[in-house]
């Protein structure tokens, strides 16, 4: 039987003395949508950050993926899609160009052929050339999610993914989310929306 996609205990985490997520355990297993619920300023994005190994904790224990979310961070990072609450691409790059720049990040094989996927997949096509900071939020959005998947990660960590985007692509979205799950993908999604 596989490991949970993530499985913590007591994970603490404090800035200038403020206790940002206190004793917080989870356990996701593998090929789960796991909602992430919280208003503003409760602790989802730090707690993800300290999933994908971008922040440390500072007690508590747990797994990403079967492996220690302290000891193998950066092991982690090349596993994990990460898609940022704020759009965190380059804006001056087109749509093919911040594809081809994240999957050269992480060392993806046959990019360009991975690139053309992603593009195909996400029906980015019609705005390949067009440069990112011109995309409306949907559309940037299926980009920021893109790129979170180029490199065929095991598990999705998005933060406040469909924040600002208008019904239909927020409804687009979750459809995507829910077929990348069917295909085996752990997503962990924080966000204040309901549905």
């Amino acid at each position: 039987m596989s490991p949970p996609a993530i499985d913590v205990s007591g994970i603490t985490k404090s800035f200038g003395g403020k206790v940002v997520v206190n004793n917080l355990s989870i356990k996701v297993e593998q090929g789960e949508i796991y909602g992430f619920l919280g208003p503003n300023g409760s602790g989802k994005t730090t707690f993800i950050r300290m999933l994908c190994g971008l922040l440390k904790p500072d007690s508590g224990s747990g797994t990403c993926l079967g492996m220690d979310v302290v000891r193998d961070a950066a092991l982690i990072k090349t596993r994990v899609g990460y898609m940022a609450q704020r759009f965190s691409l380059y804006g001056d790059l087109s749509v093919r160009e911040n594809l081809d720049f994240m999957a050269r990040v992480y060392g993806v094989e046959a990019r360009r052929r991975a690139v053309a996927q992603m593009v195909e997949r996400m029906s980015l096509g019609p705005y390949v050339n067009q440069l990112a900071q011109n995309l409306s939020g949907g559309w940037k959005q299926r980009l920021a999610l893109a790129a979170s998947l180029i490199h065929g990660p095991e598990l999705l960590l998005l933060d406040e993914p469909t924040a600002g985007v208008d019904p239909k692509a927020r409804r687009d979205f979750w459809d995507e989310i829910h077929e990348l799950a069917g295909q085996g993908l752990t997503a962990l999604i924080s966000t204040h929306y309901m549905d």
